[in-house]
This record gives structure tokens, sequence and C-alpha cells, in this order.
């Protein structure tokens, strides 16, 4: 038995030795073919076995960089990585997923796509139901009332604006005169006419124009204005332009373009505010009209009316209902003025009605 052991022992010893020595050059070679920024981290047990089984995908090769100047002392390794540095994966672990195989990147396609699908179905119905392509149920009750109130408030709206509108109205109606907002048919632009052996004759001032020894050489008469600025409708109305007559009394003769039905005449005359001498004394006061069909009638009168002197440069003024009747000549006979008894001065009329 001693002979046995004895020789057994050596080698036993032998084996042993050699299995310690090929198990610590596997370790060694293990360990040198582990990466050492791994090792440094703590990723490996003492038999050169990794603590943790991860995938790791391959590692790029980075340019060397420019090394900061409070970095100088950063080992190489966390400059420029290798493929060599990458460890091995324990494939066989059950808590390792591989997320880049086949089927799992098919399946995250197709959930993808289901979500694109469902938003785009999403956006669609929104749209149509938006522009109003699907038709809804407007029986219910919570619909009715609705419409009934958007009904109300879009009738209220309405309502308002029309009263604001009128209100304008008003307003550009007290801005205008009546004369201004009724056609004028003593136009000349309309092809009214002045009939001039049926007027008065215009005024002309006998005012010396040069003297010598107390004796008139050369008289200065004034232009003469012709009675066609009654007619011819100027605004604004200026001193000056009108048509005069000598003394207080006086009258104007108009052949009308069509045959009407005259409801109102109108007269116009500047007003203190603008006259140089601060008066209107040469404006007409009380006035008549004449209205005839045809030239060589006797004529109809059709009222007679008082100019306000404090009033509006334009008043107009109403034709009595008996009296109204279808003319086409008309005659405005000043009967006074306000004060001027060399001369009187008409700057407009107006004639208005509805076409016979």
């Amino acid at each position: 038995m001693s002979s046995v052991r004895s020789a057994n022992g050596p080698n036993s010893r032998k084996s042993t030795l050699s299995d310690s020595v090929s198990s610590t050059f596997v370790l060694s070679e293990a360990m040198l073919r582990r990466s050492q920024r791994l090792q440094s981290n703590g990723y490996y047990g003492s038999q050169g076995e990794p603590l943790i089984s991860y995938k790791e995908t391959l590692c790029r090769i980075f340019k060397r960089r420019r090394p900061h100047p409070g970095l100088d002392n950063i080992d190489q390794d966390t400059v420029e990585y290798n493929t060599d540095d990458c460890d091995t994966v324990d494939y066989n672990n059950d808590d390792f997923v591989d997320y880049s195989s086949d089927s799992s990147r098919g399946l995250f396609r197709a959930i993808k796509a289901l979500g694109l699908l469902v938003l785009m179905l999403a956006f669609c119905f929104g749209l149509i139901f938006s522009i109003g392509g699907l038709k809804m149920d407007f029986s219910t009750p919570f619909m009715s009332e609705y419409l009934m109130n958007g009904h109300e408030q879009v009738e209220r709206q309405v309502q308002e604006l029309q009263r604001e509108l009128m209100d304008l109205r008003k307003r550009i109606d007290f801005l205008l005169p009546v004369g201004d907002r009724m056609p004028n048919f003593a136009l000349e632009e309309l092809g009214a006419e002045i009939v001039k052996e049926q007027s008065s004759a215009s005024y002309l001032s006998e005012q010396a124009g040069l003297k010598l020894l107390g004796l008139t050489l050369i008289p200065a008469k004034p232009p003469c204005v012709s009675p066609r600025v009654v007619i011819q409708g100027r605004a604004p109305m200026v001193p000056g332009a009108c048509w005069s007559f000598a003394g207080s009394q006086g009258h104007l003769t108009i052949k009308l373009p069509y045959s009407i039905a005259i409801s109102h005449v109108t007269l116009g005359q500047i007003s203190k505010m603008v006259s140089p001498s601060g008066k209107v004394s040469s404006a007409p006061r009380m006035f008549s009209v004449f209205g005839k069909r045809a030239l060589d009638d006797s004529g109809v009168h059709l009222g007679t009316f008082v100019y306000d002197e404090n009033g509006d440069p334009l008043q107009t003024f109403r034709i009595p209902d008996d009296k109204v009747d279808v003319i086409r000549y008309i005659t405005l006979h000043v009967l006074n003025n306000w004060g001027n008894r060399e001369y009187s001065c008409l700057y407009n009329f107006r004639v208005h009605g509805k076409l016979a």
C-alpha cells in the first residue's frame, strides 16, 4: 500500500500541478482577451467571468480628438476605441432580449405603421366633420336649443345693425340739405335753359373808372354775370358768383329739360358768415313761383315763399298738394329783398319733382 501511495503520490501531485498551471494559463489568456476598460470598471469577477451579461454593439473607431487643456491625464482608451475592446456577450442568458433581430424589427415597424394609420384616420374624420361633409342629427333637444340660440343671436345682431344704419342715415340726412337729396331738373347739365325773353335784364354798375377834373371819362362797368350761373349748380357758393338784376323786384324764367310733376323748389344764397359785409341784403326775401306747360301759357301760381336770411344757405320749399301740376317752364318772381335797394342777387335755384 505504501508503494502504491508512493507511486501514485508524485503522479497525482504532478497532475494537480499541471492542471493548476493550465488553468492559470487559461485564466491569464482569458484575462488578456478581456477589455482593460471593462476590467477597470469591475465587470469581471476574480475568475475572469463577466458579472453582467448584455449585448454590446460593435465599437467604432473614433478619430483622435485634441486633448482638452484640463484633461491631459485621461487614459488614451477614453479617446480611441477599437473593436478589440468589445466584449463578448452571453446570448444564452434568459434576461437577454435581442432587439435587433428581424422579428423584433418587424414587430416595431408594424406598431409604427398601425399608429400612423390611426392618426391619419383621426385627421380625416376631423377634417370631414369640420367642413360639414357628414350629416349630423339636429333633431336632438341639445342641438335644437343650440340652433335656436344661434338664430336668436344672429337676429339680434341684424336688428342692431339695422338700427345703427338708420341712425347713420339720419345723421347723413342732417348733414345734407334737403335739396341735395332730391333730383334737380333745373340743371344746365341736364338740358335746362334760361329764357332771356321772359327774364329781367342783368344789373350793370355805373361807377366811374377814370375821372379828370371831376368829369367821368371812362365808366368802369364790372363784368356782367350770365343768369346761367343760377342753373349751373355750383358748389360751394362763393360771394360774387351770382346773377344780379336792378332793384328789389325781378323775374327769371327757366325751360326744364323734361315735363315734370313739380313737388319742391330750392333757393340758394350765400350765408352771412362768408359774406364780406356780414350781410345778405341783396338776397330775395319773398318770392313766388309760376309754372306753365308751354311758353305762351298764362302760367299757374304754385306758391309764395319767404327765404330766411338767418337760415341755411340752401332752403327748400314744398309746393302745396292742391297746386301740384305738370309743367315744362317755371318762372321765379322776386317780390322784395332784405334791404338792398340798388340790386338783388340770385345764386342758385332748383326744381324738384318726378318725370311726368
